[in-house]
């Protein structure tokens, strides 16, 4: 599927949620407290950034030329890949286990990592740093401006 057709059916699909399914589907009330507890919130959110992925493919596949072309190595073998989904699943599986124990911050953290040293198999500095960052500041949007319990774990407890 090329880029240009990509973007069309992103943003068709995101127009399709935003004036159709979210309204007809999924039903708010009206006396919600906070924005962002709205049913609604969340997936008009998720439907924005589907047409936004659109129109960046739209406009990429407009002002890219021929020369600008990037192709990319194909894998020597199909089994590296199907390894590394393995890998991906069996981490995601440790995740859900673990989540008991360590709390979903702190599996969250652990499971980034993991997740992008199996994709790009190298670890950088960025890969940390965006582990620890994003489920603490998920953490803190959640527990203390959406007031939304987050599962804490048996051996850190969060504040």
């Amino acid at each position: 599927m090329s880029n240009r057709s990509l973007g069309v059916f992103c943003c068709i699909l995101a127009a399709f949620l935003w004036f159709y399914a979210i309204p007809t589907w999924v039903s708010a009330p009206s006396n919600v407290s906070k924005v962002v507890l709205s049913p609604t919130f969340w997936p008009l959110i998720i439907s924005v950034l589907i047409g936004l992925s659109g129109a960046y493919l739209l406009i990429a596949e407009a002002v890219q030329t021929s020369d600008d072309g990037v192709i990319l190595e194909q894998p020597d073998s199909r089994g590296a890949g199907f390894a590394r989904l393995g890998l991906a699943s069996l981490a995601m599986l440790a995740f859900l286990v673990s989540v008991e124990t360590v709390g979903l911050v702190i599996g969250s953290m652990v499971l980034f990592l993991v997740i992008a040293i199996i994709i790009t198999q190298a670890i950088s500095w960025r890969f940390i740093l965006i582990a620890i960052c994003l489920p603490i500041a998920l953490y803190g949007f959640f527990a203390h401006v959406a007031s939304v319990a987050i599962p804490q774990g048996e051996w850190i407890q969060l504040p």
